[in-house]
């Protein structure tokens, strides 16, 4: 409903790339014509007049058969067989000479040119002949079958399925009414609404529908030995038979009801009924399961047909009218039919071929491939040509494919040899392993058809069995025969699913810049008013044509379908363009646009855009899954942000209780198309969780999908859910003016409802902030661009000499106007449109250094690792919680690239922290194997050109070889709490108070302070007893850590000791705000203290002295926090109440040093210089 009243909406209002001017720009005239018009073209559903087997019997409770009833068709003798012999009717040869018989007196009758009245007596006794013949025929065939069930059959290993059998016939007759009316009342509106029914078809249903009383029946079971654990083969023969009704009264017709289906459709106002009916069906499946430990325990499912099924039906076009006919008495069509299943289902599912479902993947609501193989190809040898061409050379070269589909890869040619070396890895994606790899070679050509040498097949299961493969041997054939033999080696790439946890939640997988891609373009609308247009659309990946749709003619809204498969090795450079022309190819709009933004934009729903040179729009969808590629060019490829959005997480209130004992330890976290990005620590036994924390998350696009999720920590299984809701971007992210984003800040708290799969409950307060990205060149920007100049100046130079060559003159440069005549539209979009990016500014490393707030990126190149099955984490500054983990790493040497990036508020105070851990879910106060951590600002400045080495400090030897990049963002001004000033050691001195009320009858009071920060029931500190004044002087010193100042408050308890416990008399209360002190010099502040009951209490005198630092701080018992394949960006700074933490400042030294402590200018500097 809401789709078809966005296209109305769409059809009143003109075109716009404003997504928030559509409601201003309504036209009531033309939306009124739009609503009619929809309204005409819109086919209501229709009801089924008849559902279920009563309803279609026409059955009522006085219909019940007693035994007399269900032996009528038996026991009532027809007129001859009280007076015929057994041995004169029954058998099929008498009925075969009643048909010689009848057909021949009545060709006697006709030859002698008697009257009609003849034929009539002669048609009247071979019917009666006939049914009693017949009848008796029927009676034969069932004591035959009895027979069959009474006899001993001979053992076999088959299992039988009674119990299941003998359940579905008791209640069959009770469930199917209800099945059938769930059947109509589901398919009805899809007919009605589907948009690939012809308009002229007004109305189309299913009028009656019943699956009969009969239920179907499973024959045989048949578990096979198979001498593996993890896969199960199993026999299935099923069956779906109706009843026999031929010698059916009128009483036992109305129980024995068969299959039967309606489907009615009105044409021009006439109504044609289509009836299907009798439906009998027999096949034997062969099952194969391939079983896995992680949910849902099916890794695939193999489903093979051992033989054609067999089956027959009724069906009668227009009916049960008099002018109906059975469409299987066509002759010959019956046989066509089978023969084309065969042709058609037999490649698919027909011994020895299997039909594959992958379960995982089907489960994830994708249909995309289940991952790609990687093939090197090495080398070939004993090649016999195929080409007796004299003087013919063997040019070879392999094209890789599946059976009756187009080549997926081809790898170069290899000149005059008939034992070509390639050492050239290609990639194909494999949609199951049921159908086998075809590598064809061929003998190039220059003048003629390439010539086949031959081809082999690679069977994928066994690449199923055995994933990785060194040095295989293949052999050609051709014409059955060898004619040589290819060393190749292959690794298969699954496609990375996520995973669902024991609570139904699930945990998104690792979000890679190479995997594949499923991109369907399947309408375009509004790319001209008059109705006349004739037009088709061409897909491009990468500039490079892909598909083309026929020319649909006389539409402003061609419809069509143009799915597209590809494998994308570096996401962050791949692009779509759509281009629509008319049948002269002239072109009338185009649009190019980035995967990422494609991506995002059908994560978020929004799949019309508009063509940016042209009217109209087009519906594009993308479906992609990451795939851990490895040595593809763009693996571990970085897509640059537009920007970084601030999410400051203020508190949970009235969360979902999932414990049985006490209440749940809640964290937040944010998703990113549904991948994990930043979270914060827990908090213990609350349903009222305050986090104050603010997380960062860099930001590719306005349409990307943020999730704010709220999370039970769990200490021995997997975290679970406790509601999540989505946070659209596209309402803080905007472009100014200068067609630059700007910075966007909440000024109020915004509040979000949780929602869990148990409904709403609970909910969320935050805050959004965005912060713009300067667009800047990287290194390898300013490398393509050269290459690209260069390339543009050695093509230019070529031409030249070869002008010279030939003696031609240079052709005179057009002017202005003839040029922009003599272009093409389509070039002008390529020129125009190509994302050349020349809004990035190049800068070198000390301009970009003055930016002091920005995004940290880093790329591990590669590995040296002292320990496998383990995982490297990033840490920024005091974050608890990992900013990034990388991929398992599996060897010892790892050279497969991944990136990571995280927002640095102050790089001049910026750490980073490499920790090798053994569990990805490890926080910063777990053990790790190495680690080491040094300055931001000294990691760039020298990483940032050449990649270095960085020698982590622990157990063995452990290198990393490391490149960074620094992205500034454009920010006024970051709120106090994301400044390093808002951590550190806070000394604080409780000096002496004045004027504090009397508790003692003396008129003194003995005055005592006990100190607390916020949540916690606990004095971190409690001074000494002054006895006998409202003066007391203290004077005494504490130190303590702070992991949010500016959101603190101690309260300073002052009360009055007496003898005895809970004796004490309260004096007041003095709240100190640690936002209000100087966070860099000393200072004494006055405080002042309020009464028990809200009077004057005096005033408090402190001083205190802060040194600012990053403080890690995290619960300590948080063990199983779900980081798995985190991939945070600026995990929370703020208060994280639990187990003691450590200070972390900054390193001494360059790439490599150890654990350093800031001192310089956040603490001052001796005299002298001396730190």
């Amino acid at each position: 409903m809401a789709s078809a009243q966005a296209d109305v909406i769409k059809k009143a209002t003109p075109l716009t790339s404003d997504p928030n001017a559509t409601s201003k720009n309504l036209d009531p005239a033309k939306l009124k014509e739009a609503e009619e018009l929809a309204e005409k073209e819109k086919r209501d559903p229709v009801p089924a007049t008849s559902v279920g087997w009563k309803q279609i019997g026409e059955w009522e409770e006085k219909d019940s058969l007693t035994l007399d009833d269900e032996l009528m068709d038996l026991a009532t003798p027809t007129l001859l067989d009280s007076y015929l012999p057994d041995h004169l009717y029954g058998d099929w040869f008498h009925s075969v000479g009643l048909l010689i018989g009848a057909g021949l007196l009545s060709w006697i009758v006709g030859r002698f040119n008697f009257s009609i009245a003849p034929v009539f007596f002669i048609t009247l006794a071979a019917s009666v002949y006939y049914r009693a013949s017949i009848k008796k025929y029927r009676g034969v065939v069932r004591d035959g079958l009895q027979r069959e069930f009474t006899i001993k059959h001979v053992e076999n290993d088959y299992e039988t399925m009674d119990w299941l059998n003998t359940f579905l016939d008791k209640y069959w007759i009770y469930l199917e009414p209800s099945v059938s009316q769930i059947v109509t009342e589901q398919v009805n509106p899809i007919l009605a609404s589907n948009e690939g029914i012809p308009p002229f078809v007004s109305a189309i249903w299913i009028d009656q529908f019943t699956a009969g009383i009969k239920p179907p029946r499973i024959d045989f079971v048949k578990t096979l030995d198979i001498p593996k654990d993890d896969v199960v083969v199993m026999d299935w023969s099923f069956s779906f038979t109706p009843h026999a009704t031929a010698d059916s009264s009128a009483k036992q017709l109305k129980n024995y009801v068969n299959q039967r289906v309606v489907v009615k459709a009105t044409l021009f106002g006439i109504t044609i009924p289509v009836v299907v009916e009798n439906v009998a069906f027999k096949a034997w499946a062969r099952v194969r399961i391939r079983m896995t430990t992680k949910f849902p325990h099916f890794e695939t499912v193999n489903v093979q047909m051992m033989e054609p099924p067999q089956f027959d039906f009724i069906s009668k076009l227009l009916g049960e009218s008099i002018f109906n006919w059975e469409v299987l008495s066509f002759p010959g069509l019956y046989p066509f039919i089978n023969e084309m299943i065969k042709k058609f289902a037999g490649p698919m599912v027909f011994q020895p071929f299997s039909f594959q479902l992958n379960v995982p993947q089907l489960l994830s609501g994708s249909n995309t491939s289940i991952g790609i193989l990687a093939l090197r190809i090495k080398s070939a040898k004993g090649l016999k040509a195929a080409d007796r061409v004299l003087g013919n050379t063997v040019d070879p070269y392999l094209t890789f494919n599946f059976y009756g589909k187009e080549v997926l890869a081809k790898t170069k040619t290899i000149l005059d040899t008939l034992t070509p070396t390639w050492n050239e890895t290609v990639f194909v994606l494999v949609g199951s392993f049921t159908e086998p790899l075809i590598i064809t070679g061929y003998d190039w050509n220059e003048d003629r058809k390439d010539k086949n040498i031959g081809s082999l097949q690679i069977d994928l299961n066994d690449v199923s069995d055995k994933r990785n493969a060194k040095n295989q041997v293949g052999q050609f054939l051709r014409n059955n025969k060898p004619c040589g033999e290819l060393l190749y080696d292959y690794e298969f790439f699954p496609t990375l699913e996520e995973s669902t946890l024991p609570d139904g939640s699930t945990e998104p997988p690792p979000d890679l810049n190479t995997g594949l891609a499923k991109i369907e373009l399947s309408e375009v609308r509004n790319i001209r008013n008059d109705g006349k247009l004739s037009s088709y659309t061409e897909l491009y990946f990468n500039n490079e044509l892909v598909k083309t749709t026929p020319v649909s003619k006389n539409t402003d809204n061609p419809t069509f379908s143009i799915p597209f498969e590809t494998i994308i090795t570096d996401r962050r450079k791949s692009r779509i363009k759509v281009l629509v022309k008319d049948p002269k190819g002239k072109l009338i709009s185009a649009s190019i646009q980035t995967l990422n933004d494609l991506i995002d934009r059908t994560e978020i729903d929004s799949e019309w855009i508009p063509f940016s040179k042209g009217d109209g729009e087009f519906k594009i969808t993308t479906n992609y899954k990451s795939v851990s590629l490895r040595d593809a060019p763009g693996a571990g490829g970085y897509t640059e942000p537009i920007g970084v959005v601030r999410v400051l997480l203020n508190k949970g209130e009235g969360l979902r209780n999932l414990e049985k004992i006490g209440k749940s330890d809640p964290y937040a976290r944010l998703l990113v198309n549904g991948k994990i990005r930043a979270r914060t620590d827990f908090i213990p036994d609350s349903l009222d969780p305050v986090w104050d924390e603010a997380l960062y998350v860099p930001v590719t696009s306005p349409n990307q999908k943020l999730t704010i999720e709220v999370m039970d920590a769990e200490k021995n299984k997997n975290d679970r859910t406790l509601g999540s809701f989505n946070v659209k971007t596209n309402d803080i992210i905007e472009r100014g003016e200068d067609d630059k984003y700007v910075e966007f800040v909440d000024k109020e708290l915004r509040t979000g409802r949780l929602v869990h799969k148990k409904g709403p409950k609970g909910t969320v307060t935050y805050a959004l902030s965005f912060y713009p990205i300067t667009p800047v060149k990287t290194l390898e920007d300013i490398k393509e661009e050269q290459e690209a100049k260069d390339k543009k100046e050695a093509e230019k130079l070529k031409k030249a000499e070869e002008e010279a060559k030939s003696g031609k003159k240079p052709e005179s440069k057009p002017s202005s106007k003839d040029s922009s005549d003599s272009k093409n539209a389509e070039e002008t979009v390529e020129e125009d449109e190509d994302f050349n990016e020349t809004n990035k500014i190049q800068l070198s490393l000390p301009e970009l250094l003055t930016y002091n707030t920005g995004v940290f990126v880093f790329t591990v190149l590669s590995g040296d690792y002292s320990s496998t099955n383990s995982y490297l984490q990033v840490f920024l500054n005091g974050h608890g919680h990992p900013d990034h983990v990388s991929p398992e790493v599996k060897t010892k040497k790892v050279t497969s690239p991944f990136s990571g990036d995280a927002l640095v508020p102050e790089l001049e105070w910026a750490n980073v922290t490499f920790r090798l851990v053994k569990d990805a879910k490890n926080n910063r106060e777990d053990e790790s194997i190495a680690e080491s951590t040094l300055p931001v600002l000294s990691l760039l400045k020298n990483s940032y050109h050449e990649p270095q080495t960085l020698t982590l400090t622990g157990m063995g030897t452990n290198k990393l070889l490391i490149q960074t990049q620094w992205l500034p963002v454009e920010v006024s001004k970051l709120p106090p709490a994301d400044l390093i000033t808002n951590s550190g050691q806070l000394s604080l001195e409780i000096i002496s108070a004045n004027n504090l009320l009397s508790a003692d009858s003396n008129g003194k009071s003995d005055p005592f302070i006990k100190a607390y920060l916020p949540q916690e029931e606990d004095p971190f500190y409690k001074t000494k007893t002054i006895k006998k004044t409202l003066d007391p002087v203290w004077n005494e010193k504490t130190n303590l850590e702070i992991t949010n100042r500016v959101n603190t408050v101690i309260d300073f308890r002052i009360a009055d000791w007496d003898f005895g416990a809970g004796q004490d008399d309260k004096l007041g209360d003095a709240y100190f705000d640690l936002a209000d002190i100087d966070p860099i010099n000393p200072a004494e502040y006055d405080v002042p203290v309020k009464g028990p009951k809200g009077e004057d209490g005096g005033v408090l005198h402190v001083k205190t002295s802060f040194r600012p630092g990053y403080i890690v701080k995290v619960n300590s018992q948080s063990t199983n926090i779900g980081a798995a394949g985190l991939n945070a960006v600026g995990s929370g700074i703020g208060a994280g109440i639990g187990a003691g933490g450590k200070v972390v400042g900054g390193v001494a030294g360059g790439v490599g040093g150890g654990l350093g402590k800031v001192k310089g200018a956040i603490f001052g500097k001796k005299k002298g210089g001396d730190e």
